[in-house]
């Protein structure tokens, strides 16, 4: 049975808001194709697919038990549902913000080209993590390829109608491995001692990933920062992408430095602190206003 997920008055633009799942090559953790956006996520009676689509001018999305799972009940359906509002951004508050771009040309004429674009939120913290470890230092093409590879070698399969679809790698799978597992797949060795750390310290209990979206900002920064390879920069789009928080900014994010430097300096460059200062501006609209003007930039972010 279909659960609808947005009506006819909801502001957003399906394709646009799914895009970067496909942008820079297939996501198998993540899949869009043909028009549904496909995702195994973990619920108390096993793992179960969601399937979104848009059908006569409203976003359904559909509940799919794999080989292991029960069929789904309250619990699972509320579990699918909040991922479901994740990946769409269904909890960004387009209206007000569109109120407040239009008071700032840059802002307003980048609302116009890509009204309706909602900024996608992780379901699963650690996947944010390990997606942004990745994709440091390194363009978002690769990146994907390479997590793709993380995801096709330790991810788990469900078999649902006769297709395997995987699930992102638990914490608990890699946490097994051993150093030099994940040079085949064209991580460096840094990146994988990041990604095993973390993982290891997921499953002792020394961080609670979940646990931070009751944490204020400074908190989340300073338990992330804490742990090996994972500086601003992750915590930034940790805050932004998995959290949903207003306010943050990923100054030091190239892509998001150019972005700003080109729509409000003429293309000078200006230091990561100044980027800081210029968007204390735009208050609790920061994250939207910094996803619009990515889109404009040609970027979605990690």
């Amino acid at each position: 049975m279909a659960i609808a997920l947005t009506d006819r008055d909801t502001i957003i633009d399906f394709e646009a808001t799914l895009d970067r799942y496909r942008r820079y090559g297939s996501d198998l953790a993540n899949r869009f194709e043909d028009g549904v956006f496909s995702k195994v996520i973990p619920t108390p009676k096993g793992p179960c697919l969601i399937a979104v689509q848009q059908v006569d001018g409203r976003i359904e999305m559909e509940m799919k038990p794999g080989v292991r799972a029960v069929e789904p009940d309250q619990s699972v359906s509320a579990v699918a549902l909040d991922a479901a509002r994740k990946v769409l951004g269904l909890g960004f508050p387009l209206r007000a913000f569109y109120d407040f771009a239009s008071q700032d040309p840059v802002l307003a004429s980048s609302v116009e080209r890509h009204h309706g674009l909602r900024p996608n939120l992780q379901v699963d913290p650690f996947e944010m993590i390990v997606a942004s470890i990745t994709a440091q230092q390194i363009n978002l093409r690769f990146a994907y390829t390479v997590r793709g590879r993380l995801v096709a070698e330790y991810g788990e399969i469900s078999q649902i109608n006769g297709e395997p679809y995987y699930a992102f790698p638990a914490p608990e799978r890699l946490a097994d491995l051993n150093p030099g597992d994940l040079l085949p797949l064209q991580f460096s060795r840094q990146k994988e001692r990041y990604i095993l750390n973390l993982a290891r310290a997921v499953c002792s209990g020394e961080i609670d990933l979940a646990g931070l979206a009751e944490k204020d900002d400074t908190t989340v920064q300073r338990e992330l920062t804490a742990l090996v390879g994972i500086g601003r920069w992750t915590a930034d789009w940790f805050l932004a992408r998995y959290l949903g928080r207003g306010n943050v900014l990923a100054a030091g994010d190239l892509a998001v430095k150019r972005s700003i430097e080109r729509h409000y300096f003429d293309g000078a460059r200006v230091s990561e602190e100044q980027v800081r200062d210029f968007a204390v501006r735009w208050g609790d609209f920061t994250n939207l206003a910094v996803q619009y003007l990515l889109a404009d930039y040609g970027s979605g972010g990690t």
